[in-house]
């Protein structure tokens, strides 16, 4: 089964596989890459993905390392200014679900289709901090966290990504570490569940979560 919406084409597996091959061969030549973890990635069922963003690259990079992990294509979330005309829906096709993110009441339908997508046995991407954070962590935002979860029937899996960038000699270092598998239900809470597994992306990414949790956040 295709899945598809009015907005959206799907995703094919033309698109996504070219997307493994530049994330996992081609930026090779610029990239020392290394990947930890994942050897337990679960290889059926909805898995929500909350990863790190430091840079445009490691959405190639993350869904290469998923992809070499685990052979399941990955859905993700990303600004709308990246769905461009001239790419006639490139990223689209590749699994990407455009948001806006100062407007998401104007993405509703986005949302809706994501979650639809997840739970329909995909892997689904989410940035927590909505927009690069190089070298530190940003906050994580619970509303996009909440509607895409939503309250599960069953214990959603989710997993952490972190990415950590160097340099060595001419080329960049990348170490992307996975986390552990763990369970978001319908009786955890979001704000908390989301403020713990931001302490997870960020020990992931050798960096520090310094932010307080807030349960007023997201009224």
């Amino acid at each position: 089964m295709k899945l598809r919406s009015k907005k959206h084409p799907g995703q094919t597996w033309f698109a996504t596989l070219s997307i493994y091959f530049f994330g996992g061969i081609l930026l090779r030549l610029f990239y020392k890459i290394t990947i930890e973890g994942g050897e337990k990635i679960p290889k059926s069922g909805p898995l929500l993905v909350l990863a790190k963003h430091q840079r445009l690259n490691d959405i190639p990079l993350g869904c290469a390392a998923i992809f070499a992990k685990s052979k399941r294509r990955a859905w993700c979330i990303m600004k709308d200014s990246l769905n461009i005309p001239y790419l006639f829906g490139y990223l689209l096709k590749c699994g990407g679900i455009p948001i806006d993110r100062k407007n998401p009441e104007k993405t509703k339908e986005s949302f809706t289709f994501a979650k639809h997508v997840l739970y329909h046995d995909q892997v689904m991407c989410l940035f927590p901090e909505q927009t690069f954070f190089p070298w530190k962590m940003g906050k994580g935002k619970v509303p996009g966290f909440r509607v895409i979860a939503g309250k599960p029937d069953k214990p959603l899996q989710t997993i952490c990504v972190g990415f950590e960038y160097g340099k060595e000699k001419w080329r960049t270092t990348v170490r992307i570490r996975i986390g552990k598998l763990s369970h978001f239900t319908n009786t955890d809470i979001p704000e908390v569940y989301l403020h713990e597994k931001m302490k997870e992306i960020a020990t992931l990414s050798n960096l520090e979560y310094n932010f307080p949790l807030d349960i007023s956040e997201s009224k």
